[in-house]
């Protein structure tokens, strides 16, 4: 995966999550995928299953944003 857009995933799980939460759920995940490896040597493969779970994060945590009142659009 390129940097550019592993930054881009971040800074967008950072503007729903916060700062806080989004880097922390964004290295977990990486951390599931393969640990020993760095972002910008993942293989294909790696990089959709990264991005799979990234997602499933952002909708989960997106959905009980807007199930507790919180709308954010």
């Amino acid at each position: 995966m390129k940097v550019e857009i592993w930054n881009e995933i971040v800074d967008k799980m950072c503007e729903l999550m916060g700062e806080k939460d989004g880097v922390n759920a964004c290295v977990e995940v990486k951390r599931d995928v393969k640990a020993s490896t760095p972002i910008y040597d993942l293989s294909p493969r790696e990089d959709k299953h990264l991005i799979f779970k990234l997602r499933k994060i952002y909708s989960k945590y997106r959905e009980a944003t807007k199930l507790n009142g919180y709308n954010l659009e």
